[in-house]
């Protein structure tokens, strides 16, 4: 049985013009993005008739593309979904959803579903676009599919933690100003932290220990640069590169660990055999497992909330 929660929620949007907007939005910067690339290789002389160069045309295409998608989703979803929980609130509707024998849980999945149905959707419809640089070469299918399923996954961990912050808030607007805050430091709190202790720790001169590299790793883009390895190696330059060469070079520093600054004594020797050297663990998998704990942590604390209503809402 589909959730009520979810099928009243997906009625709603789709019922107005918002949606389409939305979409053709979003589909529109994605063939701006293919536009301009193609543009800026043209002009510098990258595309000729050689194979090398169309390939290298593909993946450069492939991984902006997935860039732009990546951040598109990022500034959506806050938009979408901030006002779940504290859209109801401010209706004075969420009482009655309190009180039904919906569990608290079963409210919160509604909402993410809601917020993540309509994600996929902006997704699939983006397909075509990706396919362009398919077409052109430098990449495999798995590595394209490993790409938007990177994407995919970030999406529902992101509503899940913004849905999840409409819990405690009372207005929409609050929310989605809550949400946009939160996004931007999900961002750039853990480059800005390593930024910050690299400074500081040069400034005490030369020594073994870095600020530690897992700081680097626990982001959205980092996750989706890192999933998609496979997919280019040479070529120009790109975002998707760019920050897999900076969390490569984070690890690098730190002894090839995530975890460098635990001390040898103790616990974080454990730590550096699982995630030591080239074997480790890849910077996608410790991204995602950080982003899946901080999820986790959220949803537990807004099913809590949602489990007895406030003073407010009796």
């Amino acid at each position: 049985m589909i959730n009520p929660v979810l099928a009243r929620e997906l009625r709603e949007r789709m019922r107005t013009g918002r949606a389409f907007v939305v979409i053709g939005v979003f589909l529109a910067l994605l063939i701006l993005t293919v536009f301009l690339v193609y543009q800026g290789r043209q002009s510098t002389g990258v595309i000729e008739f050689d194979l090398a160069r169309q390939t290298q045309l593909g993946r450069d295409l492939y991984e902006w593309v997935l860039f732009v998608m990546l951040a598109l989703v990022l500034f959506f979803v806050p938009g979408l979904t901030a006002g779940a929980i504290a859209g109801e609130r401010e209706r004075q509707t969420l009482l009655p959803l309190q009180v039904t024998l919906l569990r608290p849980r079963s409210i919160l999945i509604g909402k993410v579903l809601a917020g993540m149905s309509f994600l996929v959707l902006l997704l699939v419809a983006a397909v075509p676009v990706t396919v362009v640089s398919y077409l052109l070469g430098g990449f495999r299918l798995i590595d394209g599919l490993k790409g938007l399923l990177a994407v995919v996954i970030v999406a529902i961990l992101h509503t899940t933690m913004v849905a999840s912050l409409s819990a405690f808030t009372r207005r929409v607007q609050t929310a989605t100003l809550l949400a946009y805050g939160f996004t931007a430091l999900l961002v750039l709190l853990g480059p800005l932290m390593y930024v910050t202790m690299g400074i500081a720790d040069s400034s005490h001169g030369n020594d073994q220990a870095n600020p530690p590299a897992v700081l680097v790793a626990v982001n959205p883009f980092s996750v989706v640069a890192d999933i998609t390895t496979g997919a280019t190696s040479t070529g120009e330059s790109n975002p998707l590169r760019a920050i897999r060469s900076g969390v490569a070079e984070a690890k690098a520093n730190n002894n090839d660990s995530w975890f460098a600054w635990f001390p040898e004594d103790d616990i974080g020797a454990r730590f550096r055999l699982v995630n030591d050297g080239p074997s480790g663990l890849p910077a996608w998998v410790v991204g995602l497992a950080g982003m899946t704990l901080l999820a986790g942590g959220m949803a537990a604390l807004a099913t809590r909330r949602l489990r007895t209503p406030a003073e407010v809402e009796r």
